[in-house]
């Protein structure tokens, strides 16, 4: 950590900077505090809240001025927006239109992986297995969405005592935007790229992170590089030309890990979510809830925690998101009915101290809701208290599927669980799978008593499984599924990473139709009055008849959309990563309306409206829509997409609008359930924000 110079900013946004603690290519990062802003505008006098530490990175002058440049500045604003969780530092704020753009992201107070090794010496093998798992987890999570880091090595790579992070994506690709291929003057280390990087074909994919994995490992465990020289150009050509130096890596295992990582060719290596597989088959899943690492290295991470509370102060909040869930039990649920959020009625509020990466889901009388640690908790939907908690022994994977009288989820160990619910508890039973699932779908069944469960499964496509008796119905192999798929009318509807929307049928896995669509997609399609609605990552949307595949209309709405889209009462509500939201004709694509960017805040959750538990039959809501940004919820009119009512909270991550209610999850860990029927209250402006005017009741 370096003092500020003369020339560095001393405000950034809402962020108050400390000192410098890096630079690199394309801008400087520093150390900064946020600030409180009830405290500064007099709110709460005497209760001071802890405000978080960020890592702000200020992009160099001649990269903002470039108009090639600058670009990649944004897609690495939209990539961590898009995937922070697991092993990715949450984002806090970003100004990507300042004359000198910037991205703030929570701080991890832990050393880089290349300062560790360089001052403590190489890990023990446990330790560099535990060091795979986390790693190969994050990537499986970005390659899932389609981004690739293009950039992994180990000064990129932080250690905490619990997990790695994975941090600076100005080199992220996003598939389907041909303006951001690779190019010669956009990759990462020659030491550790793969070598079409190191070629400046164009080609880094997923396979070359799988490459810097491997390295990165090799780095870890020996404290060398693969490939070593006098300079870029001498180690360029021994990566093109050379095989890597293992020296120092013992036989074994690990040694085969890293070396069918580390394959000269691509299709050779193996898949992050194998590398994830292998890691956690011998490091038991990370089950010790810390990385084993040798005492050199713990005094590392103490004396830079130590340099840490000289520079922030002792009083700062330097509580970490990954080691929040090994500090306080993951047992101290808090479950606050009476407690009040400002402004706002809250009927309660639940906090487990863990990510929820997951959508809540509402079955009955609970809220479930999955960590990305894999613990899955049942929450009392009238008061918020914690009913049980249960196990599932590896991080979730995708999100919750309800039907019936059951839940199911998939976990990263190649599982499938499905917990059914009784007055006696949860009655959980698991299915395995030959790879891990990335999304589950869950369908009643025709009959009563006759539930399927369907997996979308990356390279083995989809699989149908006879939930009771827990065996394989059938199985339709595709190039892979993006996103969850979607059930309606004895058919199963999804898009597929080949650039198709295809339809399958759910008594034998037989395709109905299948229909290419342009661009890749992050997310699931949509059904509603007979039509399947898909959208595309280069902000195409398409709408297709359920029945016979015919398109029948395409509409190119622009920017990059990363959300399902939502039918509601007629509409087709369309949401892009920059903060846009489009109203679109469901019948024939026409543009109602559309609604530009608050600020620079982009969405994190778009869903319908909540149903009005008053409203008479027949009567539609003000509102078409309900979206989460980085300023909190707001309600849009059906009408003219103006905002209804806005409720300033943080951290919002998904949305669950039901009759009267809606459920907020958040990636800190913690559920709210707000009364929905504040969306017809008068509103009144406050100083901070508008919101609704709520009157108290008993």
């Amino acid at each position: 950590m370096e003092p500020r110079r003369p020339q560095d900013p001393g405000q950034l946004g809402r962020f108050t900077v400390l000192c410098r603690i890096g630079s690199g290519g394309f801008g400087d990062v520093f150390l900064a505090r946020e600030q409180d802003r009830r405290h500064e505008r007099g709110h709460d006098r005497g209760h001071e809240r802890r405000r978080r530490l960020a890592a702000i990175k200020l992009i160099k002058q001649d990269v903002a001025d470039s108009e090639r440049l600058r670009p990649r500045f944004r897609s690495e604003i939209e990539a961590v927006s898009r995937v922070g969780g697991q092993g990715i530092p949450e984002l806090l704020d970003a100004d990507p239109a300042a004359a000198r753009p910037w991205l703030a992201t929570r701080y991890i107070p832990g050393p880089c992986l290349q300062q560790l090794v360089d001052q403590a010496g190489p890990l023990h093998p446990e330790a560099v297995w535990a060091l795979a798992a986390g790693l190969a987890g994050t990537l499986a999570d970005l390659h899932k969405v389609g981004l690739y880091h293009r950039d992994l090595k180990p000064s990129n790579v932080l250690i905490t005592r619990v997990r790695p992070w994975v941090i600076d994506f100005s080199l992220v690709r996003l598939v389907g935007d041909p303006s951001l291929t690779a190019t010669t003057d956009a990759m990462g280390s020659f030491q550790y790229a793969a070598p079409e990087q190191a070629a400046g074909l164009g080609r880094a994919q997923g396979q070359a992170d799988v490459f810097a994995l491997g390295a990165t490992l090799l780095f870890a465990a020996t404290g060398h590089p693969p490939y070593s020289g006098r300079n870029q150009l001498d180690i360029r050509l021994r990566a093109l030309t050379e095989s890597p130096d293992m020296s120092g890596l013992p036989r074994g295992e690990l040694r085969g890990l890293v070396g069918d990582c580390l394959e000269f060719e691509a299709g050779d290596r193996p898949e992050a979510a194998e590398v994830l597989q292998r890691a956690e088959h011998v490091a038991g899943a990370m089950r010790s809830r810390r990385l084993p690492l040798p005492a050199p290295a713990l005094r590392v991470l103490d004396e830079h925690r130590a340099g840490l509370r000289a520079v922030a102060g002792v009083d700062d909040d330097f509580t970490e998101y990954d080691e929040v869930s090994v500090l306080r039990p993951a047992t101290m649920c808090v479950a606050s009915p009476k407690r009040r959020e400002p402004l706002v009625r809250t009927r309660w509020q639940w906090q487990c101290y863990d990510w929820l990466r997951a959508a809540p889901a509402v079955l009955g009388a609970l809220v479930l809701a999955v960590t990305a640690d894999g613990v899955l908790y049942a929450v009392d939907r009238a008061d918020g208290t914690t009913r049980w908690r249960l196990e599932l022994g590896a991080p979730a994977r995708g999100g919750l599927a309800v039907a019936g009288d059951a839940v199911a989820v998939a976990t990263a160990d190649a599982a499938v669980h499905v917990v059914r619910l009784s007055p006696d508890g949860p009655w959980p039973f698991r299915f395995r799978l030959p790879a891990p699932a990335h999304a589950v779908a869950y369908d009643p069944g025709p009959q009563p008593g006759e539930p399927r469960l369907l997996i979308a499964a990356g390279r083995l496509g989809v699989t149908a499984l006879e939930a009771g008796g827990r065996v394989v119905r059938w199985t339709a192999a595709r190039t892979g599924a993006a996103g969850r798929p979607v059930l309606d009318g004895g058919a199963l509807y999804l898009r597929t990473a080949d650039g198709a929307l295809t339809a399958l049928a759910l008594a034998d896995g037989a395709r109905l139709w299948r229909v290419p669509v342009a661009g890749a997609a992050y997310a699931g399609p949509a059904v509603a009055h007979g039509r399947v609605f898909s959208v595309s990552a280069d902000g195409s949307a398409t709408a297709v008849d359920a029945a016979s595949g015919e398109v029948l209309w395409r509409r190119r709405l622009g920017g990059t959309v990363h959300l399902a889209p939502v039918p509601s009462d007629g509409l087709l509500l369309v949401g892009s990563a920059e903060g846009r939201v489009w109203a679109l004709d469901a019948a024939g694509g026409r543009e109602i309306w559309r609604r530009g960017p608050r600020g620079h805040t982009g969405l994190t959750a778009l869903a319908g409206p909540c149903a009005r538990s008053d409203a008479a039959p027949g009567t539609s809501d003000r509102e078409s829509a309900l979206l989460a940004d980085r300023d909190g919820i707001c309600a849009l009119s059906s009408a003219d997409g103006s905002e209804v009512w806005r409720w300033r909270v943080r951290n919002v991550a998904n949305l669950w609008p039901g009759p009267g209610e809606l459920v907020v999850g958040g990636l800190d860990g913690t559920l709210r359930c707000v009364h929905a029927d504040a969306s017809a209250a008068r509103l009144r402006h406050r100083e901070d924000a508008w919101i609704p005017e709520v009157p108290d009741t008993p």
